[in-house]
């Protein structure tokens, strides 16, 4: 017959596939199963830097900023749960069964513990989600051509909706509801603020406030590009602004010319006007008319996700 100790009958076995369910249930608590419990109270204190960082990216006025920190905090909320459940499994199956049972190795501290991470992983991940999309940014989808060669077809970008609550500058790109159909939106860029008088001519020029904008050729490392590949793309330049358009063709402008020729148009208070950069293919103010500035949801900032190539990855309009 076998007689034990005290001690040795006071041993019990630690589990590696337990260790690991419990770090999968909530972050650190597979170390506490083993009786790391600094440790583990360490590592569920590093999977709440991710939140902290992301709160505080998303305060960032520049979406760029606020996408990297999201980003970051994305890449590190994983690693840290991953060496987590990886490593409680480790130190289970070292320890065996020489483990001998702390305090806190209960089914109620357990319980207590797991419910906490579901509450807090249920209150704060959604709170992250809807402020960043309400009042940082927001991602869009491309669904057409009409702002080629600055947005193709399929680019996925990132609008800052910080910019609603100021007023546009010429040149930017915005996305907006538009005014004959509330439920859609559209991106289009800003060519005239409160106060300017805008006429387009049919084949997609712009005159304000009497003057025609000036227009110069694309620089020949672009006229290559992807988003450059027609000769019918020019640099416009409104006011400190300047970015590319596809002017249309004298064929196209001379068949749609009722269409795509406006009369003079002064911008109303607490209105823009809106051209999309392909002049031919736009549905835009020349259709619907200005754009009230309370209906800008924010301006096109960044592609994350280019169509056709990613050499378009970056700033919009770069």
């Amino acid at each position: 017959m076998v007689e034990f100790t005290q001690a040795e009958s006071s041993l019990i076995e630690r589990k590696p596939s337990v260790a690991a369910v419990l770090s999968m249930l909530y972050i650190g608590l597979g170390h506490v199963y083993c009786g790391r419990l600094v440790m583990g109270l360490t590592l569920n204190l590093l999977s709440l830097l991710p939140v902290l960082f992301a709160i505080a990216a998303s305060l960032s006025p520049n979406p760029t900023i606020a996408l990297v920190g999201l980003a970051i905090a994305c890449v590190f909320a994983p690693a840290v749960y991953l060496f987590a459940v990886v490593d409680s499994y480790r130190l289970a199956k070292i320890i065996g069964t020489s483990y001998k049972r702390k305090d806190y190795n209960c089914g109620a501290v357990y319980a207590l513990l797991i419910a906490g991470g579901i509450a807090g992983g249920i209150t704060i991940a959604p709170l992250i989600a809807v402020n960043t999309r309400a009042n940082v940014a927001e991602a869009i989808y491309c669904a057409g051509e009409s702002m080629r060669p600055t947005l193709l077809k399929g680019d996925l970008f990132l609008i800052n909706k910080r910019s609603q609550r100021q007023l546009p500058r010429r040149g930017d790109v915005v996305v907006f509801l538009c005014p004959e159909k509330r439920d859609t939106r559209y991106v289009k860029r800003v060519i005239g603020l409160p106060g300017d008088t805008i006429e387009v001519r049919n084949t997609g020029e712009v005159y304000r406030n009497g003057c025609k904008l000036e227009y110069r050729p694309v620089p020949p490392p672009e006229s290559t590009s992807v988003a450059s590949d027609t000769d019918r793309v020019t640099v416009e330049i409104n006011g400190e602004a300047a970015y590319r358009v596809e002017l249309a063709s004298e064929a196209d402008a001379n068949a749609a010319a009722k269409s795509t020729e406006t009369v003079a148009t002064k911008v109303p208070q607490d209105h823009c006007f809106v051209l999309g950069d392909n002049r031919s293919l736009a549905e835009d103010s020349r259709r619907f008319g200005c754009v009230p500035l309370g209906d800008v949801l924010g301006a096109a900032e960044l592609i994350y996700y280019p169509a056709k190539s990613w050499s378009r990855f970056g700033t919009v309009g770069d």
